[in-house]
Parts: C-alpha cells; structure tokens; sequence
C-alpha cells in the first residue's frame, strides 16, 4: 500500500489484538460422493452462526468475543457436519470511543470483524478434508457512528 494509501486511513477506536482457535471440528458422512457439480457455497439459514462476549475490562481496556459457526449439525442428509469457534480480544481506546455503545458495538459490529475469520478457518478446513472447499456469504456491514453531541451554546443554524 503507498503512502497516500495509508495515510486515508484512520484506525478504529477498538482493535483486535488476539485471535485464538477454540475448536475446529468436521466429519464427513460415510456415504457422501462429491460430484463435479456439488455447489461450494452455503447459504443463508443453512448454517448456525453464535456470538457471545464478555463484559468490558476497564482494567486492561478490553472486551472478549467468541464467535461460532456450525453447519450440517442434526441434519440427516448433510454430507458434513463442521463447527468453528474463535476467540477474539479486542482493546478499547476510550478516548475515542464512548464506553456506553461497547455492549451495542459487541454484539453488532465485533462479530463481522472475526467473521473473515471464520470463513477462512471453514473454507481451510473443508478443503483440508477432501470437499471443495465451503465459502460463507458475505453479510451487509452496519455502519455505527459515534457523533459528539453538539455543544449546548452554539447558535441556532450554526455548526
């Protein structure tokens, strides 16, 4: 990436500083043949997808994610059964974000952060075990942005 590139760009107020696996998992049925048509991606409502975090550490600045996909679980005619799991840590410069949205910022954006993620692991994991490789589709990004409230003496029709 050139300067000018990078300089455009603004890091986020929360980062990601660990990305740990917690399980990888597939068994591939005993009677499932791929053929040269079998389609590799999934699709919506075919998989679970779970969220769970913790709460925020004012100590260390920080807030841990974990997020899990599982897919062909209970489904007798799935030619596989898979669950990923990744924990994610993420630190929180409170000067630039505030402390109240961390809950909202968690359970909304912080997934679609590790979501790339999980993709990978799935996409690796399924072509490690001799299917074509499973894509996940991709979601729509929610924006959320934080606006300072403006201040309670400026004049009206003036910003």
């Amino acid at each position: 990436m050139s300067e000018k590139q990078t300089e455009s760009y603004k890091l986020h107020a929360i980062q990601l500083i660990g990305l740990k696996v917690q399980e990888l998992f597939i068994v591939i049925s005993s009677n499932y043949e791929e053929d040269e048509t079998s389609h590799q991606s999934i699709d919506e409502g075919t998989f679970t997808w779970n969220i769970g975090y913790s709460e925020y550490d004012q100590i260390k600045h920080q807030i841990a994610l974990k997020v899990s996909i599982i897919i062909g679980d209970n489904e007798k005619d799935s030619p596989f059964s898979l669950k990923v799991s990744l924990l994610g840590i993420f630190e929180v410069d409170e000067s630039r974000f505030p402390l109240m949205h961390i809950e909202h910022w968690a359970k909304n954006n912080a997934p679609l952060v590790l979501y790339p993620y999980l993709r990978e692991h799935v996409y690796s994991l399924t072509s490690r075990a001799g299917l074509k490789g499973v894509i996940l589709p991709l979601f729509e990004v929610p924006t959320f942005r934080i606006s300072k409230e403006l201040d309670k003496k400026t004049t009206p029709g003036k910003i």
